[in-house]
């Protein structure tokens, strides 16, 4: 006996739900099909072997689409295609067979009332003796596209049958040697031509397509159903800790441009309009959703392959472009045959919807729990659209991934719908409380936005920079709730904030106080130590302070307060990224770390003279004056990265005069002699080991130390030499116990120094070229 709500509202569904049609069938005679080929001529009916033969001399080998290729292998599609450009129907005469056997196969596939079919023709192909093509979906190539119609021409041929499958049922299907036999099914079923054994088999391939219809709706004899799925949906919701929703996943598959309450495949639309019945009665809203589920199971390659083995791995929906060069159609699948073992971890998304009325939403990436899904066919009894197997490598493998593309009902009580819909959407929850709060009633908004908590923070970060930022900040203002207020704009992060952002940020300082705006501060500062992928680096934001400070500084007072807290925090990190930098042990990244601080505390120090914070731009100047020949580089970076004319406001020049004396003082120090070897040793360890190699590297008269020493001795101090990038070279010379480590110091040493006294007098040159004398205070 089934134990939870969802499960018997599964049952009741399989059971009552009607017939799950995929594919249907006809025959009709053929006085109606009056075919031409040119180059060939009118086809007799029944196709002659002769004329057969014909056809192939003037065909070509049918190609198929896989994603975004067109592929032609005759290992999986062996078959003559005629070019459509060379085939002409009268269409006139043979609309009076093709149209009413096309309505009945709509009817018998169980398209909702009022949707009509129209067939369009793909191809003409001929198969001769042997050939085939294996297990494949066809690429829906219109909005309006549900399904394909073959339609065999009579023949005396033996074998190419066409096997149809969808959820683990299979129909076969036969041609006929007098008649014509037409057979549709939908798009999403997987499909095969068993290979022809004697004489030739001819089809006309059709798109057919069902551009208009009406919403499916239940029978009036279903009343006592629609009441029992009511009921489950009541019990579904009605636990205090009841899921937010209900998602019932569909038989089929739909892609996203195709989706549609009027083109439901089969046994969907009776389900749809069921639950649609079910929801209005229980007080729910209800939408047609589309979800992507991925599967990874543990599985093996089986012994034997299938009939049914699939060609190639489906690269996504097909969406090629219907011309004269394939089929266009994608293959569906996994690269063969495995067995399934268990199912290891599964997650299911909705991406999209359509409501009842035909409003859209799109690029959700709303993950769905297990407690709000349920479905008469498990996803692992449908064919995938894409598998991968990974084989055993060592510590890991034998592992199937699966992907699916299915169809749902989703529903939610109405109760709870702005919270549904906020989840699904934040900017359309964010425009909603925006109307509310601005029609007069906040106490509305703030009702609602409560309900945003338990998953704001989840799905509103990763969308935070730009316009929707800005309405996260107006909202944020009119709920006139600090608290509320908080919640909203907790999940974003300080590097998210531009210049757009500046007079709804001064409005919010404006309206809940400077002492608020700096708990705000602190912690989207804080969210620096967690990855976030939206919004800049924090040294190209703080590079790009001064736009933002100065917006906020014409805001009035409530912007320059707030400019103040960004800038307060901008100079604690200045301060933690200059102590990391100094602190690198390789000269090569430490000048270079050091170097790239140019930008951002230049970008401070504009910022700082925009708002006049005097003390931060003192402070931080202070620092580079005071920094000698350690921060000269980085001092020389922040003068490169202003223009002379904001020195003087920005208290650059008194920066300009203290580096251009310390360059000058290292200049004027005298040159290395050629026979000085010494070398500073790397701070940083003080063992034995570290000691002995300190003196040799402080030796100016030694160039090489050979030094037994064990392995692991030898180790640490290999990594103390190339950590500190010494101009020294080490080798092992492995003869005795234990082995000799052979140090030398190379000319590196006189070079880095040439280099260095090179770079020192091309900063004097160039500040020396500045307006001003960079020499007086």
């Amino acid at each position: 006996m089934t134990s939870t709500a969802r499960e018997r509202l599964s049952a009741l569904l399989a059971e009552g739900g009607g017939e799950r049609s995929f594919s249907a069938a006809r025959t009709a005679p053929t006085g109606d099909l009056h075919l031409e080929v040119r180059g060939v001529g009118a086809i007799k009916l029944p196709v002659t072997q002769a004329q057969a033969r014909q056809l192939c001399a003037i065909s070509r080998p049918a190609r198929y689409g896989q994603g975004e290729r067109t592929l032609l292998d005759r290992t999986v599609r062996d078959t003559w295609e005629v070019p459509r450009t060379r085939v002409k129907i009268d269409k006139r005469r043979w609309n009076r067979t093709l149209a009413p056997v096309v309505d009945r196969l709509g009817t018998e596939l169980g398209l909702p009332a009022g949707s009509r079919l129209r067939a369009e023709l793909h191809s003409m192909l001929v198969y001769a003796p042997g050939q085939f093509f294996l297990a494949h979906q066809d690429s829906e190539k219109d909005d309006a596209m549900v399904g394909s119609l073959v339609v065999s021409l009579p023949s005396a041929s033996t074998g190419g049958a066409l096997e149809v499958r969808q959820a683990g049922a299979t129909a076969t299907y036969h041609g006929s040697r007098t008649s014509l036999s037409f057979v549709a099914f939908y798009s999403d079923c997987e499909h095969r031509i068993e290979p022809v054994g004697s004489g030739y088999r001819v089809v006309l391939t059709y798109d057919l397509l069902a551009p208009g219809g009406t919403r499916p709706l239940p029978a009036a004899t279903d009343a006592e159903l629609i009441d029992e799925l009511a009921g489950c949906v009541d019990e579904h919701f009605g636990a205090p800790d009841a899921p937010r929703r209900l998602v019932y996943l569909l038989d089929h598959q739909y892609t996203p441009r195709a989706a549609s309450w009027c083109r439901l495949k089969g046994g969907d639309s009776r389900t749809a309009a069921l639950l649609e019945a079910a929801a209005e009665r229980a007080g729910c809203e209800v939408v047609l959703g589309l979800v992507d589920v991925h599967e990874t199971w543990s599985a093996s390659e089986a012994e034997r392959p299938s009939r049914w083995s699939r060609h190639s791995r489906y690269s996504g929906w097909g969406d090629e472009d219907d011309d004269e060069d394939g089929d266009d159609v994608s293959g569906a699948g996994g690269g063969g045959d495995y067995e399934l073992e268990e199912l290891i971890e599964s997650s299911v998304t909705l991406h999209t919807w359509v409501d009842p009325t035909g409003a859209r939403e799109s690029d959700l990436g709303l993950a769905l729990a297990d407690d709000e899904l349920c479905a008469a066919i498990a996803s692992e009894d449908l064919e995938p659209s894409s598998s991968e197997y990974e084989g055993y490598m060592g510590n890991w493998g034998n592992t199937l991934d699966r992907w699916y593309h299915r169809g749902a009902i989703v529903l939610w009580p109405r109760h709870r719908a702005f919270a549904v819909r906020a989840e699904a959407s934040p900017t359309w929850a964010l425009d909603t409380l925006l109307a509310k709060l601005r029609s007069g009633d906040p106490a509305v908004g703030r009702d609602l936005a409560t309900t945003l908590e338990p998953f704001w923070g989840r799905v509103a970060g990763p969308v935070g920079t730009g316009e929707f930022l800005t309405k996260v900040l107006r909202v944020a203002r009119l709920l006139e709730e600090p608290a509320l207020a908080s919640m909203l704009l907790w999940p974003f992060r300080l590097e998210m904030l531009g210049r757009s952002h500046a007079k709804a940020f001064a409005a919010l300082v404006d309206a809940y106080g400077v002492e608020w705006a700096a708990a705000l501060v602190a912690h989207w500062s804080g969210a620096r130590r967690h990855y976030h992928a939206a919004g800049p680096s924090t040294a190209a934001w703080v590079a790009a302070l001064p736009q933002l400070c100065g917006a906020l500084g014409r805001s009035g007072a409530a912007g320059v307060a707030g400019a103040r807290l960004l800038l307060a925090d901008a100079q604690g990190w200045a301060h933690q990224t200059l102590d990391t930098a100094r602190s690198q042990p390789a000269p090569s990244r430490r000048e270079q770390s050091l170097a790239d601080l140019g930008l951002p505390l230049a970008g401070v120090l504009r910022a700082a003279a925009s708002v006049d914070a005097g003390d931060i731009r003192d402070e931080l100047t202070g620092l580079l004056s005071a920094g000698g020949a350690g921060l000269v580089d980085c001092a020389m970076a922040v003068l490169r990265a202003t223009p002379p004319t904001e020195w003087a406001p920005n208290g650059l020049r008194a920066v300009a005069t203290d580096v251009r004396a310390t360059l000058a003082g290292l200049l004027a120090l005298p040159p290395r002699r050629d026979d000085d070897w010494s070398i500073e040793p790397p701070a940083g360890c003080a063992c034995e080991l570290c000691a002995k190699l300190a003196a040799f590297l402080a030796d100016p008269t030694r160039t090489q130390l050979e030094w037994p020493l064990r392995q692991d001795g030898r180790a640490h101090v290999h990594r103390r030499i190339d950590t500190a990038e010494l101009p020294v070279t080490h080798r092992t010379r492995r003869s005795g116990r234990p082995y000799t480590l052979v140090l030398t110091k190379t000319e590196a040493l006189l070079e880095r120094e040439r280099q260095a006294r090179s770079r020192f007098g091309a900063d004097v040159a160039w500040l020396d070229r500045r307006p001003g004398p960079a020499a007086s205070r």
